[in-house]
């Protein structure tokens, strides 16, 4: 009888101990998904791209605006920083596509650039997706800030 008593002890104390462990796992979950909440909360969005909805005419143009970092701004083009014009009227962006001008602004701008130069970019002007892109053939920029 001992035995047995013994075993349905040892049983008992396993399903208890069993449960807490349970428990407080489950504690932890909740305690995390709380957390997690909360900083979603707390990280700002990116604002929303401002394209106005206006294509340039695709070939050779002139494109001025401030000198930012697509991604940095708005969470747009490649996970890595990339050089944007955000021009004062339409169509508001303009991607500059990679190659060696482009390479040159950003030794001036800072590979993410903050908006501290004005840039007036000439290239050839194309257009994907609903977004102007500029190869920059060559390009002045002013420090504004």
């Amino acid at each position: 009888m001992s035995k047995r008593l013994i075993i349905i002890s040892l049983v008992l104390i396993g399903i208890i101990t069993s449960g807490v462990a349970f428990d407080r796992q489950r504690v932890r979950e909740r305690q995390r998904l709380a957390d997690a909440k909360k900083l979603t909360a707390t990280v700002k969005k990116p604002v929303p791209l401002p394209q106005m909805g206006e294509l340039l005419a695709a070939g050779e143009g002139q494109v001025s605006g401030l000198a930012k970092c697509g991604f940095c701004y708005w969470g747009e083009g490649d996970k890595k920083c990339n050089t944007v014009l955000e021009t004062t009227d339409a169509p508001g962006i303009v991607f500059l596509l990679p190659n060696e001008k482009r390479n040159e602004l950003e030794t001036m701008t800072g590979k993410c650039a903050g908006g501290v130069y004005h840039v007036t970019a000439h290239g050839t002007v194309t257009q994907y997706d609903g977004h102007n892109y500029m190869l920059v053939d060559n390009f002045t920029a002013l420090k504004t800030k």
